[in-house]
């Protein structure tokens, strides 16, 4: 007697298609996985994450992700967009172990193409900072970072976050304020992208006194 609920299963397998997920233009469209449907319109909006490691050979990130999102189907490829990043939680930790204090930072930027994004920092002083001299680190550190991304698209950014060069120049722009030398750009999300009339609105209005 066939059992009709493993041939049901069969079949659907039989309708399903593999498709190619690669990576973004600025990513080297690489291929980063696979994915069976039945249907590409299924496919779109799928996310996928992918270790540091992968693009940049630091295997110290291996267990931090990439994460992209599958915007389009043609043929059997698909491609994606950037949508953040991620830390692992194991790598706070061991930043953070045995250390005298931990400052979280959260901003929004904008990349020079308009996409708005959260950029989360942590960092981690080897002493206990005064309340003046904490605010002065997140000034910096956002003033850095907001001046930093509205020279950069998207792509450009997304690079830069996951690379080692972003740490180097973090800690150089706290040269003056306080020698801090464990900082990670922990997590990334993009937002959105703006319209280029709120941009302008944004830069007409007045400033207040």
């Amino acid at each position: 007697m066939v059992d009709k609920r493993k041939s049901s299963t069969k079949d659907k397998w039989k309708e399903k298609s593999w498709y190619t997920i690669v990576a973004p233009s600025y990513f080297g469209e690489k291929e980063i996985g696979l994915s069976p449907s039945s249907d590409p319109k299924y496919i779109v909006n799928r996310t996928i994450a992918v270790p540091i490691s992968d693009f940049t050979g630091n295997f110290k990130k291996s267990s931090s992700m990439v994460i992209f999102k599958i915007d389009d189907v043609i043929g059997k490829k698909c491609s994606t967009v950037f949508i953040g990043h991620e830390v692992s939680e194991d790598t706070i930790r061991r930043m953070v172990r045995r250390r005298k204090e931990r400052i979280d930072i959260i901003t929004n930027i904008r990349t020079k193409d308009l996409y708005k994004i959260a950029v989360k920092f942590v960092l981690v002083a080897d002493a206990k900072l005064t309340e003046a001299k904490r605010s002065e680190v997140r000034k910096t550190i956002k003033d850095y970072i907001t001046q930093k991304s509205s020279t950069m698209e998207l792509g450009e950014f997304a690079l830069y976050v996951i690379g080692d060069e972003v740490y180097n120049e973090l800690v150089n722009s706290l040269k003056n304020v306080y020698p801090i030398r464990k900082i990670e750009v922990r997590k990334t999300e993009v937002l959105g992208k703006e319209a280029p009339e709120i941009v302008q609105n944004e830069a007409e209005e007045p400033v207040s006194n």
